[in-house]
């Protein structure tokens, strides 16, 4: 799990949505309100097909574009999270079932990481790693 997460706000817009990802080099950003409470998820795929689906290709550029359209506007609004105490073979089970490639984690509701695909592949990689050069 990571817990310094980049996060957005609803009036932030797709170009800053897309400095914090190529910053942080994370693929999901969890949307956050005041309380830090989680509202809402952007992924780097639903940035690229804001910019197609809402985008003139011919006239405007993809900073442009980016920067006409709200976070707000685009974000998946019904989050699963799970909670801090979640055991990993509980939330690698949820994100396998249904097929997300990140949880937002939370503890008294508040956002304090997020678990992704991306941290069980590693996990993954260092076992099979280690099997292999046992004799």
């Amino acid at each position: 799990m990571a817990d310094v997460v980049e996060t957005l706000q609803v009036g932030d817009t797709l170009a800053f949505a897309r400095r914090q990802i190529e910053r942080g080099r994370v693929h999901h950003l969890p949307v956050v309100d005041a309380g830090e409470h989680v509202i809402g998820l952007i992924t780097y795929h639903r940035i690229l097909e804001a910019w197609i689906g809402h985008g003139h290709l011919d006239t405007k550029s993809v900073g442009q574009t980016a920067g006409d359209i709200s976070v707000g506007t685009i974000m998946e609004r019904d989050v699963l999270t799970v909670d801090a105490e979640t055991s990993a073979a509980e939330a690698a089970g949820l994100l396998n079932n249904n097929k997300f490639g990140s949880l937002p984690v939370t503890k008294d509701e508040k956002l304090v990481g997020i678990v992704t695909a991306g941290d069980f592949m590693r996990v993954a990689l260092r076992y099979l790693e280690r099997e292999l050069h046992q004799p």
